[in-house]
Formats: structure tokens, sequence, C-alpha cells
């Protein structure tokens, strides 16, 4: 199989490589439709790359609506972001050359607004790659602005929304501490087990949405299943990363809307941004959606969702991302909580401490950056003071090796090319 579909936009060019190449062969994609099982898709190899890009062929999805005028992205290709040299762990080398030999499956820059560098070693441009957990900064957005609209306090505790969820371990647990990922739930993720092992409780919660393989024992409903969680620690004393707390929080923006989860990422965001295709996600198992890391789009929409947090995409009367919620994410974070019970130096980035979580973003650096990853190599860096996005996908290999871009994306931002 072909794993070298390009688009390179480098050096004034800016033609598709990949010529009359439509992707894979209908003999490749039936392969891969009967290689798939919930066990096998995501890791890692060839299988897990074709499955990220063609999500909706294994699962049920609900459509995120594209409408209005489509934001252009002008081409501007710079020189000298393609030939800048990254630092790896196999050592120095340019961008160019990192991004079309590692598994990364398409990356962008945008600088001003404006691609300065694009390219797609193992997808085509309007493919719709699997954002994994990307798609919280989304929840957390929606959340932000249900918020503005004091629809939403997040300073109340979640069953005062959510009455079906009172005497559980989220009970008395402020939205906010659901945000910033420390609401002390006991079913954490993060080790292998939680994802392969059918006794976690973890993996029972992603079995309930049916985004892996169920067992006798899986709930019949996600929303019943959150109501018998348990705590393992008061909310707000640590940063704990676990994917209920996105989950809870769509379940919110829906009840406190009364809308679907897609129809307002469609309306508050999606068309918003000026989205060029329409969105979708996953919604498995009876419509429920898989907030925490089921949307998938062409990678320049996915970029210009970070390009609503710069300044050339906060212009006009009423931005997408306000004043204040821009504030919160850049100075609003808890340090204390973000390295509770870490050990040794604090949670870095490139070798450089991270300042803060907060608002589901992941970290957020003491000059105002901030990233959010997903599972296998997807990401969005944003850099509001350098006017920057940084945006890719990626999967792992067959070793489960995955890509640098997120020390890279860091390097990038520190590198005077786009002060």
């Amino acid at each position: 199989m072909n794993k070298t579909i390009l688009l390179l936009c480098l050096i004034g060019s800016c033609a598709p490589a990949f010529g009359d190449d439509k992707g894979y062969s209908l003999d490749e994609a039936e392969a891969f439709r009967n290689q798939w099982n919930m066990d096998n898709w995501d890791e890692g190899g060839p299988l897990m790359r074709y499955v990220f890009m063609n999500m909706s062929e294994f699962w049920n999805h609900s459509i995120i609506n594209r409408g209005g005028p489509v934001r252009e992205l002008p081409m501007a290709p710079r020189d000298d972001v393609a030939t800048f040299m990254t630092t790896t762990q196999d050592g120095e080398i340019t961008l160019t050359d990192y991004v079309n030999s590692s598994t990364v499956n398409g990356a962008m820059v945008l600088h001003k607004g404006r691609v300065v560098f694009e390219a797609y070693p193992n997808m085509r441009a309007k493919d719709k790659h699997n954002y994994m957990s990307v798609s919280k900064g989304f929840t957390a957005t929606l959340i932000a602005k249900l918020e503005e609209r004091e629809l939403i306090d997040v300073g109340e505790s979640i069953e005062t929304y959510l009455p079906s969820l009172k005497g559980s371990g989220w009970e008395g647990v402020p939205v906010l501490d659901i945000l910033d990922m420390a609401s002390g739930i006991g079913c954490l993720e993060g080790d292998e087990d939680s994802y392969t092992n059918p006794d976690h409780c973890y993996y029972q919660f992603e079995a309930s949405l049916g985004w892996v393989q169920p067992t006798a024992e899986t709930p019949d409903s996600p929303h019943k299943y959150m109501a018998r969680l348990a705590s393992h620690r008061p909310a707000g004393e640590a940063y704990e990363y676990t994917s209920p707390n996105t989950f809870v929080l769509g379940w919110l923006a829906e009840s406190v809307t009364g809308q679907s989860y897609a129809d307002l990422l469609a309306t508050e965001i999606w068309q918003k941004m000026g989205a060029e295709s329409d969105g979708i996600i996953a919604a498995p198992r009876r419509g429920v959606p898989i907030a925490h890391g089921g949307i998938s789009s062409n990678l320049r929409d996915m970029a210009r969702f970070g390009l609503l947090f710069t300044p050339s995409g906060r212009g006009g009367v009423h931005p997408v991302i306000s004043d204040s919620y821009l504030e919160k994410i850049q100075k609003g974070g808890r340090p204390e909580i973000f390295n509770s019970g870490q050990e040794g130096d604090a949670r870095q980035v490139d070798d450089e401490p991270a300042r803060h979580n907060t608002y589901q973003w992941d970290f957020v650096m003491d000059d105002g950056d901030f990233f959010k990853g997903g599972y296998g190599g997807q990401g969005l860096y944003i850099s509001p003071s350098r006017d920057l996005v940084i945006a890719f996908f990626g999967t792992f290999d067959e070793n489960r090796k995955g890509h640098e871009m997120t020390r890279i994306a860091r390097q990038l931002a520190k590198s005077g090319l786009f002060d």
C-alpha cells in the first residue's frame, strides 16, 4: 500500500503531490474492514491509520453541520518554517523531514491566519481524521459559552444541573473541578490496564458508549453508569486525567440547553468558525455522543478551531472566544492541583515546566500558550501572543510508537520565527 500520499505547501509551491491518487483502493479498504474488530482498531500500524481516517465506516455517527461562509486560509508557505531544525530523541532534523518520516499523518502551521506549512504524508487533505481527546477542547468551549450566558455556574455542584448524580461520587463536585480534571472520581484512565481490562471501571465506561467490546457486565446506559461511580479523593485536590469528566460536561451542555451535542457543536462553534466541511462525532450506542474523543474532520477545520483563540480569529464585535474565556485558560488555572502528587519536577513540555491545566486543556505554559492532545498523536497547539496555531494528526506504528510533534510545536513557538 502506498503510504506516501503527500500534500506539501513549501517554498512557494502548494499543489497536491498525490495527483490522481484516490487514497486507498477498494481491495485495500475491504482488507482493513475485514481485519477490524473492537479490540484491535487502535493498536497501531496501517489498520489504526485507516480506521482513524474512516471512523464512520465502523460506528454510528452524528453530523456536525457546517453553514455560512467558509473562513479562507490564505497560503503563505515559508521555507524557514519548512526547514526549521527540530530536536527529537533521535537528533536534529528539519520539520519537513520529520513530518514525512514519522507517524504524523498530517500537519499544519498557521501564522496570522495564513498557512505557512502544510503536509499530508499519510492522508489526503480532505480526509476526516479522528481527533481523539482533542475533542475535549470543544466540550469545554461549549461549557464556557453557556457559562457566559449564565446558564451554568461553574462554582455550583454538578447535581444542581444533573439531579440523577445525587448520591454518587459526583455529588458536591463543582463544575469547575470537572472542567479541570480534578473531580476526585475513582474511575481513572491512563495505564494500559484501564483500556483493555474488562474488569476496569474505565473500560466499562467506554464499553457503555459502544466504543470498545461490551461484556455481560457492561452497563445499559453511560448516564446510569455515571450515577454508580464513587469518588476516591476530595474534589479539587489533584489533577487526575479521566474522560468520564468530559462525558459529564457533554451531558451537562445537552441538559441545560435541551439540544443535542452535535447540534450545539454545529451552531456554537462549527458554523461560526467558518468550517469548510461537515464534521462528524461518533455516537455508536443510541446516539449518545462520545464527547471525550469522537470528533473527526479534516485538518484545516481543526486548525480553524484553534484560530478562534488567536488575534486573527478573534476579530469582529462578538468573537466566538471571549476575552474572559481566553483569560481563564491562560491565567485561571491552579498550578497547585496540576502538580499535586507529581514526583520530582513539574509536568513538562520539551523539558520546560508547564504552569497549569484548565478547562480540559492539557497544559498552559507561562507565556500563555496552551495545548490539547489526543491518543495516537493528535494535537492542537495555540499561541495567542504569537498569533500561531499548530495542528496535527497521527497514529501509532506497529510497535505502538508515536511521534514528537508536541515538543516540536513548543520548539517552533519559541524559535523566534513567529515573534
